[in-house]
């Protein structure tokens, strides 16, 4: 089953505010229908109820003013009084059709029928004999009855309506619980439609973040996968390509740092060793002046020759073609092997060395170890001061090794301290040499640091200068 997918993130997001505010939708236009419903059956009632006290008390005052116009008719004998109680009979009439006109109640309506049929019966009698007849006096004394029943009917309406009012008062109530009942049903669906599309707009949006995190870092072994909206979805197939093409870039890289490096090796090795046969005086006797000028000739020679091994260690470490070998290396000798590599350096320099070596073995790679420290010890060198202190110490604590080596130079700054083992970043120069480091000294050493699963870092020393730290576990996990 295929399942819907918007076309754009716009549309998405105007769907999820669609189904979520229609449920709430829903139950305002059912709360509304429902109050609008006891509202109107709440104004009829009240009508009704109004309209037929009114017609009824309108009754009583009629059947009132008729009982005195025929009491006085009697006793006065004047057919003015007759005709008065004629126009009040005539408002009885059409007051009492009018009730019969509204929505009565059956007892209401029973009375109603009683009393306009009694009143008729009362008429006939009053309107057929003379004003003094025993059987006309005999049917005005009717009237008391009469208006005993129409104050029923006013009593039976007022009952009514005190029913009414309850009735209304129980179906407000009964609207209320039905109206919280729905909030409480429809408020969590509202709340889950939200959840729910809250996460389709921002799974694909935290999907293109983590893949723009990976390209940021390298990471580029892994394809962007992004599922969501069609113009999400595009934006990931062009996240793919720019990382096809920054890997193709970085290929070219790296292939042009091989050719580059093994270019300038060759012709390089033949420029040392002319350089070395001029420097021991080989091929014939030099002046002072050119003893020096062939020793510094010599020296930058190995200067640039160390430079290109950087290069190439660094481009074999990120063709990914670079193994770590395990086996097991006695730390201690590497150290002291690199430390008498760099003897001449260090006395040229005048250097005192401090050096404090405990035995450690562990399970690594001895090349890129040897690298690593070799790294670090050829750095310190080169920044450390003429007769200043070199101090190289190695110790282990908590199943871990630790390398230090503290120069005395000018230190690194605070907000370089993580920017140094960047691949070509360049700090302060040293104060000798017209050659300046390629920036891949630490940045190789940091990678061979974490190939052993350990770590390197610019850490406080107690005097001046730069002091790093590299800490390795004793025990590789496999």
């Amino acid at each position: 089953m295929k399942f819907f997918r918007p076309k754009s993130i716009l549309r998405l997001i105007l769907i999820g505010f669609a189904l979520v505010a229609l449920p709430l939708i829903i139950a305002l236009v059912v709360a509304t229908v429902a109050v609008d419903r006891l509202v109107t059956e709440s104004q009829h009632a009240l009508f009704q109820s109004v309209q037929v006290t009114q017609d009824t008390q309108i009754l009583l005052e009629s059947l009132t003013a008729m009982e005195r116009n025929v009491r006085q008719y009697q006793v006065l004998g004047d057919t003015l009084l007759l005709n008065v109680y004629k126009e009040n009979r005539a408002r009885f009439v059409d007051t009492a059709s009018s009730l019969k006109a509204l929505d009565l109640a059956g007892n209401q309506r029973n009375l109603l029928q009683q009393l306009f049929t009694a009143e008729r019966e009362v008429h006939v009698v009053l309107d057929s004999l003379p004003h003094d007849d025993p059987d006309a006096i005999a049917a005005a004394q009717k009237y008391t009855a009469l208006v005993e029943t129409a104050n029923q009917i006013l009593d039976d309406n007022q009952a009514l309506i005190n029913r009414g009012l309850e009735q209304m008062q129980s179906g407000a109530q009964e609207l209320q619980h039905t109206l919280i009942m729905e909030a409480v049903a429809l408020i969590p669906i509202a709340i889950l439609l939200m959840v729910i599309f809250t996460v389709l707009i921002t799974r694909p949006i935290n999907q293109i973040d983590r893949a723009i995190r990976r390209l940021g870092d390298g990471t580029l072994r892994y394809p962007v996968v992004i599922t969501g909206p069609r113009d999400l979805e595009q934006l990931g197939e062009r996240l793919n390509w720019l990382q096809d093409r920054m890997q193709e870039l970085e290929q070219e890289k790296t292939k042009f740092l091989q050719h580059i490096s093994h270019e300038l090796k060759t012709p390089l090795t033949t420029i040392r060793e002319g350089a070395e046969l001029m420097d021991e005086q080989i091929v014939g006797s030099l002046n002072s002046q050119q003893r020096e000028i062939a020793h510094i000739l010599h020296e930058n020679s190995i200067q640039l020759q160390k430079l290109i091994e950087d290069l190439l260690d660094f481009s074999i470490l990120h063709s990914h073609k670079s193994r770590t070998l395990r086996a097991r290396v006695e730390l201690d000798a590497v150290i002291r092997d690199v430390l008498e590599v760099h003897k001449v350096a260090i006395l040229s320099r005048q250097l005192e060395l401090s050096k404090s070596l405990e035995a450690v073995s562990l399970v690594g790679d001895r090349v890129k170890l040897r690298t690593l420290v070799d790294n670090l010890v050829s750095n310190a060198i080169k920044y450390s001061p003429v007769g200043s202190r070199l101090s190289v110490s190695l110790s282990t604590r908590d199943n871990q090794a630790f390398i230090e080596v503290a120069d005395s130079g000018p230190g690194i700054p605070m907000a370089e301290r993580e920017r140094v083992f960047e691949a070509f970043f360049q700090g302060k120069p040293a104060d000798r040499g017209h050659i300046r480091g390629s920036g891949l000294g630490l940045s190789i050493a940091r990678e061979h640091a974490q190939a052993h699963g350990g770590d390197i870092t610019v850490v406080e020393c107690a005097g001046a200068g730069a002091c790093l730290r590299v800490v390795l576990p004793l025990e590789q996990v496999t």
